[in-house]
């Protein structure tokens, strides 16, 4: 089935809707890649061949253990989610813990704009670790927490490592999206905290690449007063975001949104006359 969409991850979740399965489950080939052209003159759709993936006999690839025990260890994380959302399991807790005060608001302002009781960190913190490790023991991976503190005031980081750090990554960090969409959709539901996930040393990779993407993107508002970046998605825009506002503490860096597409623009700040 050939899908096409305005970016690869478009692409991918028009095709799960389409085939009716999740995408972990999709098989793909990518035949054209994205592109934004200039002022929209060029501008090029992502389109890939996708279908259901097809069951793999053991003795015929190896590898099929390993995207079974992800697809598991995915399923475990879903179940786990939903048995967290129970309000029984909610009440108990409630119980348990000291309440904390949350400021409710949209999941995308959520990257920079909530605020939690900080005297309860501590606890949450704990509640998270205990839960986060319990999880980890039902994996088919050999991968561990290897740590977990307050990366930002709104924002935890969570360090997995181990010898299957490359599988839980997946190729083209498909698996990373996954699981990190899951843990911020649990976390950030319960705890109105964003998360920073790192497998091994991924996104500070990830994070090298972006700062050597935004040298040029530096170097145009430098010479012309604005620019903006190409699409970004998950951690990278956040990333982008922060070093371009350390960069520029005196302009208007912002994250604009086009259809499914989010980007940074850089300028001036308007004038009140303006």
């Amino acid at each position: 089935m050939i899908i096409e969409a305005k970016d690869l991850q478009s692409a991918l979740t028009k095709a799960s809707q389409t085939l009716n399965c999740s995408v972990i489950n999709l098989e793909y080939q990518i035949l054209q890649y994205p592109k934004n052209g200039f002022l929209g003159i060029g501008r090029k759709n992502a389109i890939i061949e996708a279908n259901i993936k097809k069951k793999i006999k053991d003795h015929k690839h190896k590898k099929s253990h390993n995207d079974n025990g992800f697809e598991k260890s995915f399923k475990k994380i879903d179940e786990f989610m939903k048995i967290e959302y129970t309000q029984e399991k909610i009440q108990q807790i409630a119980q348990e813990k000291p309440s904390y005060a949350i400021r409710n608001e949209k999941i995308f302002d959520a990257f920079y704009k909530e605020e939690i009781d900080l005297q309860n960190t501590d606890s949450i913190l704990e509640e998270i670790r205990i839960q986060l490790i319990n999880l980890l023991k039902t994996f088919d991976f050999k991968i561990e927490l290897t740590e977990l503190y307050m990366y930002e005031k709104d924002c935890i980081l969570i360090k997995l490592d181990g010898e299957d750090s490359a599988l839980m990554i997946g190729k083209e960090a498909h698996r990373y999206k996954a699981i990190s969409y899951l843990l911020y959709s649990w976390i950030n539901d319960k705890y109105k905290l964003n998360i920073r996930l790192e497998i091994a040393q991924f996104l500070e990779n990830q994070s090298r690449i972006i700062e050597h993407y935004l040298c040029g993107v530096i170097e145009k508002v430098q010479l012309h007063g604005r620019a903006q970046t190409k699409p970004l998605d998950g951690i990278l825009i956040k990333i982008a975001l922060d070093r371009l506002r350390k960069q520029f503490p005196d302009k208007y860096v912002a994250i604009k949104q086009n259809n499914d597409q989010k980007f940074i623009i850089i300028s001036d700040f308007l004038k009140k006359h303006e």
